[in-house]
């Protein structure tokens, strides 16, 4: 009997044993680095694995100023990149077709036999290859500067499409930082040299102007508006008389041109409702003649004039306040905060809408007024933005709760482009910055060795005064 269980378990263990084999095989295949996880994990033991590979890449843990569906593009551009980089990629390195690798901490381009750190990038440069033969193939190209202890060493990659130049730029760029060795004085550099070749100030239109996105915030689009009253219809459940608004280009930063916050102004006395109004309201005890009374007149005021009539009008010191947006259309978020002896506290809410139509076109090109001059609407336009409360009430026709409506918000509204945000005017602008950096540095230098010279010829002096004397 034992022989024969043996017998019958012994094809089914050699069966389960191939399957094993089979499944660690594909294991092994889907652990490889096609996906940014713990590069240890599969086939890797952890005492193999070096401590930056424990710590696997994520790039969605940077702190950064991108917007989340900007951060995902660039997720999945850096993932791209790296898989394709350590699994080794075909490139034109110096003119040659030959392979590049990214070693297994992300931290090191390989490219025949020689180790280039990405830490010791300092300069990016893209430009057009003025190399015909080259550049009929793969005409764009980046130039990587090394620094090290024996001299800059360059590389040089060939791209055919601009995409892909910068795809590649971003994915180094970025690796770059998570380097824990790197010095944060370190800079590095990226010039853009093709960009102003290939652009025409002729080709640059204000529509193209306002609708490309502009991720540095002072080269924003700007816009200007002040407040002019809010009138409320309802009463206000706060715990504060003392309000003020808030304006967020992007919520919750709270920086220059992205945000906006008007004075104290204090909330009226009929627009708030205490405690025991709200207990009064949610009970429904209206029994008395005079409340009844009271409540006939409303109704009647309604029906003259209509839903919304506003018991009374809030006004803030809020004038000429100036944001800056990304692109246009973009939508601008609100709310009337109740400061608090604590912490403030939202009691309404709003948004509206920054479009084409609110911006004057100051362009000097004669193209771009004679535009100006056929499209242009009367600026600054009056908006009423609906404000919402912060806390839900039940319907009327009693299926739930909604948000109801608490006043208007009139906001008058305009914003201008002009030539500071041609990306050929940018572009200059941030090349003259630099060079002013560099100018103001170098004569930094300079003072500090005419101070040394100056103290040595003070102390020299000074020795053959003494000399003298004696």
């Amino acid at each position: 009997r034992r022989r024969a269980r043996a017998v019958r378990a012994g094809p089914s263990r050699r069966v389960s044993s191939t399957s094993m084999e089979v499944l660690q095989r594909v294991a092994a295949i889907f652990t490889t680095c096609s996906t940014l996880r713990k590069a240890g994990a599969g086939a890797q033991d952890e005492e193999v694995a070096s401590e930056m590979q424990l710590n696997a890449f994520e790039f969605r843990n940077y702190r950064t100023n991108l917007e989340a569906s900007q951060q995902l593009v660039l997720e999945r551009i850096v993932n791209q990149w790296c898989a394709m980089l350590v699994k080794g990629k075909t490139m034109k390195v110096e003119g040659e077709d030959d392979k590049v690798y990214l070693d297994k901490d992300l931290l090191t381009l390989e490219y025949q036999g020689e180790f280039y750190p990405l830490k010791a990038i300092s300069r990016m440069e893209m430009f057009k290859d003025p190399d015909e033969v080259i550049a009929s193939d793969a005409p764009y190209a980046l130039d990587l500067t090394f620094e090290g202890g024996m001299g800059d060493v360059s590389l040089k990659f060939n791209f055919e499409n601009e995409r892909h130049r910068l795809n590649f730029a971003l994915t180094l760029r970025i690796l770059r930082t998570r380097d824990p060795t790197l010095d944060p004085s370190q800079n590095c550099v990226v010039d853009a040299r093709d960009d102003d070749d290939d652009l025409d100030e002729e080709d640059i239109t204000f529509n193209k102007i306002v609708a490309m996105q502009h991720y540095n915030i002072d080269a924003g689009i700007p816009i200007v508006f002040s407040v002019s009253d809010l009138k409320i219809y309802h009463k206000l459940q706060s715990s504060s008389r003392h309000t003020y608004l808030e304006f967020f280009v992007r919520y919750p930063r709270q920086e220059r041109f992205l945000y906006a916050k008007s004075p104290t102004t204090h909330l009226p006395q009929q627009a708030l409702e205490t405690e025991e109004g709200a207990m009064r309201r949610k009970k429904e005890k209206k029994e008395e003649v005079d409340e009844d009374e009271e409540k006939k007149k409303e109704d009647l005021r309604r029906q003259t004039l209509g839903d919304e009539v506003p018991m009374c009008a809030m006004r803030f010191d809020l004038k000429n306040v100036k944001l800056k947006v990304p692109k246009v259309p973009h939508q601008i978020f609100g709310r009337l905060m109740a400061k608090d002896d604590y912490f403030p506290t939202a009691i309404g809410t709003f948004d509206f809408q920054v479009k084409r139509s609110h911006l004057q076109n100051r362009m000097k090109s004669a193209n771009e007024k004679k535009r100006s001059m056929r499209n242009q609407r009367e600026l600054p336009e009056t908006l009423r933005i609906p404000m919402f409360s912060a806390w839900k009430v039940p319907t009327e026709d009693g299926q739930g709760d909604a948000y109801l409506k608490v006043g208007t918000l009139t906001i008058r509204l305009m914003g201008y482009v002009h030539d500071s945000l041609h990306p050929l005017a940018q572009a200059r602008a941030q090349a003259e910055a630099r060079q002013q950096a560099e100018d103001d540095h170098d004569e930094e230098e300079d003072g500090e060795g005419e101070d040394e010279g100056e103290s040595g010829s003070r102390a020299s002096s000074s020795g053959s005064a003494s000399d003298s004397d004696t």
